[in-house]
């Protein structure tokens, strides 16, 4: 089984393109706070989403908003300008979810829109 549930903060706006047939790919970063280090450690996760819910994160999704993400980790190889194998790990979203969204007239709006894959 492959599945992850993580709970973070976006470290910048989200990055949107398309493919050559038009499907939506939007990808951002999360910092997760490690609640068992006696330090103020973060890891920090790359999340791709696809498709519909990828436009609703591109839209809705802001530097520093607090979101939600189900989905499943996926390992990538790749050679940097140097020749160098480098890994990295990412997650592929099914699901993302706004756990914070933009102030409106000095508020904050709460809600648990869900962007469904």
């Amino acid at each position: 089984m492959n599945s992850v549930n993580l709970i973070g903060r976006l470290t910048r706006d989200p990055e949107m393109r398309k493919t050559d047939e038009g499907r939506s790919i939007c990808t951002f970063s999360l910092a997760i706070d490690d609640i068992h280090s006696k330090d103020d450690r973060a890891d920090f996760l790359r999340i791709t989403v696809f498709g519909n819910p990828a436009d609703l994160c591109e839209r809705y999704l802001r530097k520093g908003f607090l979101a939600g993400v189900t989905g499943r980790l996926r390992s990538d190889s790749y050679t940097d300008s140097e020749g160098i194998t480098r890994s990295s790990v990412k997650v592929v979203a099914d699901n993302v979810r706004f756990l914070q969204w933009p102030e409106r007239n000095g508020g904050s709006e709460g809600g648990e829109e869900a962007a469904d894959s």
